[in-house]
């Protein structure tokens, strides 16, 4: 099966008491059918369970020998027209009971011989029974070749729906006889290849000639080269003349390599004695990040420089420093401080003073001075006070000279 080739998508519906062909004969392509599905609406009102059956037309029987009204496999579907009459379920009872009412009822033996053949004619085989309250659907495997005569029928009250796919079968390309073709091309191959042996045969004659010839005008050669003596000076001479030239070519390469190398290292040396301001310039300029405060960007966008670190434990909330301080507005001008006399005390975190110093001074340590820039939501914000306009940030230089 793995070397079937899947073409386009096969569907039959099989309605109940129908009997349906698998193939269309006017397109003669193998079919491979791989599930069957049932319809949940029933077809009548007994609502049965339904049975598919295979039925295949025995291949040893010709053609000829079965006639042109037969019924491939004696299903038959009751007639709609018909009032009052229920649908005969003919398809539950086999042919061969068919044919033993028949005896029984007195027909002739060569009648019963006839249902025989008709018995021996088709090939039934029940392949599954599906129903909505059970199984809705079942797998499938079956390959039905163009020249087989396959039909389907259904018993019950649903109609069954197969799907798979038209394929390629490897067996469906007719294998053509070229026993004649070859015969005659062999007979070429051999009549060729004789003529050919002939020719081989006198082109090693003309190639053993052309050896001798080859030989014998080698030897003049030979003979040639030892009376010009005097050529074979000359080019010695040439020869000498090429390897003084080619020492020559050599000792030039050489100065101008050497000339290259005394180049780089000049520019080498120059770039350097560049590099070198350079570095000094890198130095002083790492020094001078290291002399710069660091800053830090705390709250609400509070920062905060570093100048002086101090030494001992951190300020920290509840613990009661004492300050000195300078303070400006953004344009510089001082509002207040504190730099002599006695420091101004607060308890750290408790609201005592305005939120930027609750936040900027936490972390000093005592000796340790920083700036503190406070935005205005930090400071007094819309507040006007003596000196401070309304929403004006704020920029103190402290100094922590005691904590307990």
């Amino acid at each position: 099966m793995s070397d079937m080739l899947p073409l386009a998508t096969y569907s039959l519906n099989v309605e109940p008491y129908s009997p349906t062909p698998a193939l269309n004969f006017e397109m003669p392509v193998t079919i491979r059918i791989t599930m069957a599905a049932i319809d949940p609406e029933p077809f009548d009102d007994d609502k049965k369970p339904s049975t598919l059956r295979i039925i295949k037309r025995n291949p040893e029987l010709s053609e000829h020998e079965h006639g042109e009204g037969c019924n491939h496999g004696g299903y038959e579907k009751a007639d709609s027209d018909s009032e009052g009459e229920e649908e005969e379920e003919v398809p539950e009872k086999n042919i061969k009971s068919k044919k033993n009412k028949k005896v029984e009822e007195g027909e002739s033996e060569e009648d019963s011989e006839d249902e025989n053949e008709m018995d021996n004619e088709f090939e039934e085989c029940v392949l599954l029974t599906l129903s909505p309250k059970g199984q809705y659907q079942q797998a499938l495997d079956i390959t039905i070749a163009p020249e087989e005569d396959v039909q389907f029928v259904v018993t019950g009250s649903y109609t069954i729906s197969l799907t798979g796919n038209y394929v390629k079968h490897p067996f469906d390309t007719p294998i053509e006889d070229n026993s004649s073709d070859s015969d005659e091309d062999e007979e070429d191959y051999y009549s060729e290849e004789e003529s050919s042996n002939g020719e081989k045969d006198d082109d090693d004659d003309d190639d053993d000639d052309d050896d001798d010839d080859e030989e014998l005008s080698s030897g003049d050669d030979e003979l040639d080269d030892l009376v010009d003596a005097s050529d074979i000076e000359s080019r010695l001479d040439e020869l000498v003349e090429k390897d003084e030239k080619k020492k020559k070519s050599k000792k030039n390469i050489k100065r101008k390599h050497h000339e290259e190398e005394e180049e780089e290292e000049e520019k080498t040396s120059k770039s350097a004695e560049k590099k070198q301001p350079i570095k000094k310039a890198k130095k002083a300029e790492s020094e001078e990040s290291k002399q710069k405060p660091k800053t830090k960007l705390l709250e609400g966008g509070i920062i905060i420089e570093d100048r002086v670190i101090g030494k001992g434990p951190h300020a920290k909330k509840s613990s009661r420093v004492g300050m000195r301080y300078v303070g400006k507005l953004k344009n510089g001008k001082v509002f207040d401080k504190n730099i002599k006399g006695k420091p101004f005390v607060f308890k750290l975190g408790h609201s005592e003073v305005i939120k930027g110093w609750d936040i900027g001074v936490a972390g000093m340590a005592v000796g340790g001075e920083r700036r503190i820039v406070i935005p205005a939501p930090y400071a007094y914000g819309k507040q006007a006070l003596p000196g401070i306009p309304a929403n004006s940030e704020l920029t103190f230089d402290v100094k922590l000279v005691s904590m307990k």
